[in-house]
């Protein structure tokens, strides 16, 4: 997330030193790395920018920024509108950090695949994959290897039907694995995913998908998850679940358990989420709480694990007013 901010326990004198990440591929080489501090900025919120905004930007504490595109279906859901619509505003969005930010690292979205539009996970490897190496030509070998920290994978969740002995079943799951060997393999980059814990009707079985492809696969170098505990008043006990995931660098249900063994390298971190209720001059009191919360939950990880922010409203007021305090905060 790179856009990510560290949270768990303190480490253990034989645990893995966590700032050495192991591609998962090449599970022979190592890649140093510095805890990511990260914030996600949407196409739509990009679109609005102003000088100001992008200054503001290039001011902060952070360190990596995580582009998110519209859903595929506002780019025709096609190769050619991916790479006609979507790549000439991203190379923009790119340059405009680098121009502010020389240091920046940035996360290039996949365009969303959602619940409504899952059925297009099954056609969208050569699509996507093609967009990506033609985001790699736009901006040339010098940007790419300087400023570019990864792909983030633009889905959520893990939607449709899951066999836990052949995850690959799921298309979903198979876009990602496959989209993940190319990315490794071809532009030899990270790759990142954020999806949501549990929530709705079934918690318990959306945290486990989650787990089987961190913990199992070989799919993500970096997993942040997002609490969602601040859009959701009673689901308090996600920011506990999280922790624990965090902590055991290992997806874990709400009460701590592992959802299944850790047997990759993929490196684990919290989203910390916040909206307008929030920004100043906002200060909803039950949001207030809850945002809170998550510092509170998350920020002895600061400098340990990789935190990336969920942040709406206005931009250098969220900036100034509370993502900037908590990465510049002791």
């Amino acid at each position: 997330m790179n856009i990510l901010v560290l949270i768990g326990c303190s480490k253990a004198s034989n645990e893995e030193d966590p700032y050495v990440v192991i591609k998962p591929t090449d599970p022979g080489s190592t890649t140093q790395n510095t805890a990511i501090k990260g914030v996600c900025i949407f196409v739509g919120q990009a679109e609005t920018f102003t000088d100001a905004d992008w200054q503001a930007l290039g001011s902060s504490p952070l360190t990596d920024f995580v582009i998110i595109p519209k859903e595929a279906s506002n780019y025709g859901s096609t190769e050619e509108g991916y790479k006609s619509q979507l790549a000439p505003f991203m190379v923009t969005v790119i340059n405009k950090l680098v121009t502010n930010k020389s240091t920046a690292k940035i996360w290039i979205g996949t365009p969303g695949i959602t619940s409504k539009n899952t059925p297009v996970a099954s056609t969208s490897l050569d699509p996507v994959f093609n967009f990506l190496s033609y985001m790699r030509d736009q901006l040339g070998s010098t940007m790419w290897s300087t400023n570019i920290a990864g792909v983030y994978m633009n889905m959520e969740a893990v939607y449709g039907t899951v066999d836990y002995g052949n995850l690959t079943s799921n298309s979903c799951i198979k876009l990602m694995s496959d989209l993940s060997t190319k990315i490794h393999s071809n532009l030899n980059t990270k790759f990142l995913w954020i999806p949501y814990y549990g929530y709705g009707s079934d918690p318990a079985e959306v945290i486990k998908r989650i787990g089987y492809v961190a913990n199992k696969s070989t799919i993500f170098d970096y997993v942040v998850i997002q609490p969602h505990y601040y859009f959701d008043g009673t689901i308090e006990s996600n920011i506990t679940g999280v922790k624990y995931c965090i902590s055991k660098q290992a997806v874990s249900y709400r009460d701590g358990t592992v959802v299944t063994s850790k047997a990759s390298k993929t490196v684990i971190g919290p989203e910390m989420e916040l909206d307008w209720h929030v920004v100043p001059t906002n200060n909803y009191t039950e949001y207030v709480t809850r945002y809170t919360q998550y510092v509170s939950a998350f920020a002895e990880f600061k400098g340990t694990w990789p935190i990336i922010f969920y942040w709406d409203g206005n931009l250098q007021n969220a900036l100034s007013g509370r993502i900037n305090p908590f990465f510049n905060s002791k």
